[in-house]
């Protein structure tokens, strides 16, 4: 038997007020399923959750469109931690779906050097990869997939160990596509590769914010640290560092794991570092990824799918509107141009 759902219900699922969902109701009936009376009230069916997050993705987008283009870059956040095994990946896919919730148009760039399986984890197959558009065989438009809530995938693997290798004038053409991506997205998640690599480093040095996952492990901590040192070390300017600390047993422990990341940043290389949150251990991460789907749209109240949104609205209320005036892939092909 069908449950039909109340406009609280509908405001909780979609994280939308109440007043915008009314808004919608009346302007987009049509595209709204019927309502069903029970005793004195009006309720709605479960599917009316879905519609009303695709009307609101469609109304910002419209609304978007008449903001000048220098104030439409999107927040470049790199999702990085500097060893292997500490769930970045899935991590930046259900960020990604949260703030897809939310209403931001997100972007998300599996840049995994030949390990790459963001796509393996949506069950998505793109038919184009990066080493399309290094060839020039394509746009990069062309390249990207819409996974699951709207959000735009762009597929790595080979490609990205190719833009690692690749010529000054074949990185240069990928930036210059990803400046068309980032002026229309509110969001572009950049998931790296583990380790200290040059392409990984890369990566951080274009990005706005730079967000590292840790885990209780003491290996997460020291390798998370000499990443973000080597990257300092190059371009020691103030980007945002954020942290999320996944697996924890508990949040007392998170809260450990963080501040002492935090405390040595801070002492060493006097950047402040946010903390975004934490992800308990819950068994629905590795449920959801054998079903190929991100546990933020397989179990949304699940206890993994609510750390997951808290991350996200934190990240949201983080937002700094002078970082969005100038774009973060322009500004790293300027580094690149400036290399000998």
């Amino acid at each position: 038997m069908t449950r039909y759902l109340s406009i609280e219900e509908i405001a909780q699922a979609t994280g939308l007020e109440e007043s915008v969902l009314r808004f919608y109701e009346s302007e987009f009936a049509a595209e709204l399923p019927p309502k069903y009376l029970q005793g004195d009230r009006l309720l709605f069916d479960p599917v009316a959750v879905d519609a009303f997050r695709r009307i609101h993705q469609r109304y910002l987008r419209q609304q978007d469109a008449f903001a000048p283009l220098s104030e439409r870059y999107a927040r470049v956040v790199a999702i990085t931690s500097g060893k292997g095994g500490v769930g970045k990946s899935s991590l930046a896919l259900n960020l990604a779906v949260e703030l897809a919730r939310a209403g931001k148009l997100c972007i998300l760039f599996d840049a995994d050097m030949g390990m790459a399986n963001l796509h393996l984890m949506t069950g998505l197959a793109p038919a184009r990869d990066l080493r399309d558009v290094l060839a020039g065989r394509c746009r990069l438009a062309d390249c990207i997939a819409e996974g699951p809530e709207g959000v735009g995938l762009i597929a790595g693997g080979s490609g990205t160990v190719l833009l690692a290798d690749s010529s000054r004038e074949q990185r240069l053409r990928l930036l210059d596509a990803l400046v068309e991506v980032e002026a229309q997205a509110d969001f572009v998640l950049i998931d790296t590769g583990a380790g200290m690599g040059r392409a990984v480093r890369d990566v951080l040095l274009a990005a706005d914010e730079l967000l590292f996952v840790l885990t209780p492990d003491l290996t997460s901590l020291a390798d998370a640290y000499g990443l973000l040192k080597a990257v300092h070390a190059e371009d020691p300017r103030s980007a945002p560092v954020h942290t999320v600390v996944n697996m924890a047993e508990r949040v007392r422990q998170a809260a450990e794991v963080t501040s002492r990341f935090a405390r040595c940043v801070e002492r060493f290389l006097g950047r402040p570092v946010n903390h975004l949150g934490y992800l308990l251990k819950d068994s629905t991460a590795g449920a959801a990824i054998a079903r190929r789907q991100p546990y933020c749209c397989y179990k949304p109240q699940a206890r993994i799918s609510r750390n997951t949104r808290a991350v996200a609205q934190r990240l949201l209320q983080l937002d700094d509107p002078d970082r969005r005036l100038s774009s973060a892939f322009r500004r790293y092909a300027t580094m690149i141009e400036e290399v000998p």
